[in-house]
């Protein structure tokens, strides 16, 4: 069962992945909605909308980044994960 479970940690299913792929473009978005509104303030409230802008754009896009690049090599190395005797019994 620790095996199992070893094996989850290290490659989320693939709906997970495009969920995550998902809420790291909207996070991404927001940061890029938050633009105009950085232009419009001042002071205080202008230091804080430029945090959370930063703070967006590098989560959405970690998120983005790790998620394609889970998705797009998890495909090799889960087709050569069967041992010999699960390939004699697919054949």
């Amino acid at each position: 069962m620790s095996e199992d479970k070893k094996k989850q940690g290290e490659s989320p299913a693939p709906i997970t992945l495009g969920l995550r792929l998902v809420g790291g473009g909207y996070l991404v978005w927001l940061a890029f909605q938050l633009v105009p509104e950085l232009l419009i303030s001042s002071g205080i409230r202008n230091l804080i909308q430029l945090v959370f802008m930063t703070l967006f754009f590098l989560t959405g896009s970690i998120m983005i980044i790790w998620s394609l690049k889970k998705l797009l090599f998890k495909g090799p190395e889960q087709s050569g994960s069967f041992s010999e005797d699960e390939q004699e019994h697919i054949l």
